[in-house]
């Protein structure tokens, strides 16, 4: 084969392959042989490339011409960097370089690989490995409140029926017997509602569905705090003061009570036993509903995020719950085609506030 031929055959080779090549001039950096690949990824063509030096595609610094001669000497060069293409974007590589000395001077020879999909999945895997583990993370904590959520009031319920049994063999009066199955059914009640809370998280995540009817905000209000009233002892629990006019429209009673229960109960966990105002306005064809304390309050990067499924502001050592209340809320909130908002200062207390179209048909 003639040398003419074999050039020619070792060009069409390097247009085939799909990495870059290029032939860099050891002294001087300039180019002198670029394939078909190259042309494509840094959208110069041939004769243009030729005129460049490699510093003119380099976005960083890497190992010069020189000291990767040096390297490639004894064992080749590895390394990633970024280089510019003809119109100005940046795309990351990989070079591997090896040093040739030849009769009229000494050469790079680079292989140059485009990773921007690699360095794509990359950062994608690392993305699915940081929320898994965020993922686990908030499963552990999770499972440890619920267990403890659900112990505490499963714990109590089994004194109360022991006692009860001992009550009954002793043969002691029905009023001691009444006040202790009373006692037991308020934490069976409890026990319940924790329950339902995890049911409604699950069944929630495709959006809850609505009974909607003709309801008076007024009288789902005052539903909502003796509820939360018969829950909370009277010596120690909060006033709470209810100012909510009739208001008629339509909505899910049930899902709306819920609401208010969330926010009620949220009100009475963190408000510092101060007092809590439940209110309510309407403006045009919306109504808003405000549940405000006068207790911790959130900081700022809480907000955002108190929210989402399994959230807590708070640690799980001085307060209960399951981070359920909030979220649920939220779900149902927006089923029917209205958002829930909050604002805080830490010391200060919270003001939770619903808005709620009045008449939309959210079936």
């Amino acid at each position: 084969m003639t040398p003419v031929a074999t050039t020619e055959l070792y060009r069409q080779l390097h247009d085939h392959v799909r990495d870059i090549i290029l032939v860099i001039d050891a002294d001087t950096g300039r180019i002198v042989e670029a394939n078909r690949a190259a042309e494509q990824a840094y959208l110069y063509s041939r004769p243009e490339l030729l005129e460049l030096a490699i510093y003119d595609l380099r976005l960083e610094s890497p190992p010069s011409v020189t000291d990767q001669m040096r390297s490639a000497d004894r064992q080749g060069s590895l390394f990633e960097t970024l280089h510019r293409r003809k119109d100005g974007s940046v795309f990351p590589v990989e070079v591997s370089s090896r040093g040739e000395t030849l009769n009229d001077g000494r050469y790079l020879l680079s292989i140059i690989r485009d990773i921007t999909e690699r360095r794509r999945a990359e950062e994608e895997r690392e993305r699915l490995l940081t929320a898994t583990q965020q993922a686990l993370a908030a499963r552990e904590e999770f499972l440890w409140v619920a267990s403890h959520e659900l112990r505490t009031p499963i714990t109590i319920v089994s004194l109360q029926l022991h006692q009860l049994r001992r009550a009954i063999d002793r043969g002691e009066r029905s009023d001691r017997l009444t006040a202790s199955t009373d006692a037991a059914l308020a934490h069976v009640e409890r026990l319940g509602a924790l329950v339902q809370r995890l049911l409604d998280a699950s069944q929630l995540e495709s959006g809850p569905r609505l009974d909607v009817a003709d309801v008076d905000l007024a009288e789902v209000a005052r539903s909502a705090v003796e509820r939360i009233r018969s829950q909370t002892q009277t010596d120690v629990g909060p006033d709470i003061a209810v100012e909510v006019p009739a208001i008629v429209g339509r909505w899910d009673p049930v899902r709306l009570e819920q609401v208010l229960l969330n926010l009620l109960s949220n009100a009475v966990t963190f408000g510092l036993r101060q007092p809590i105002q439940v209110s309510a306005d309407v403006d045009r064809d919306l109504v808003h509903i405000e549940v405000r304390d006068r207790g911790i309050g959130l900081a700022p990067a809480e907000i955002d995020r108190i929210f989402g499924k399994f959230e807590r502001a708070v640690s799980t050592a001085h307060y209960g719950g399951l981070g359920l209340g909030l979220y649920i809320s939220r779900q149902i909130v927006e089923a029917h085609r209205g958002w829930i908002e909050v604002e805080s200062t830490p010391g200060r207390g919270s003001t939770f506030r619903v808005t709620l179209p009045l008449r939309e048909d959210t079936t």
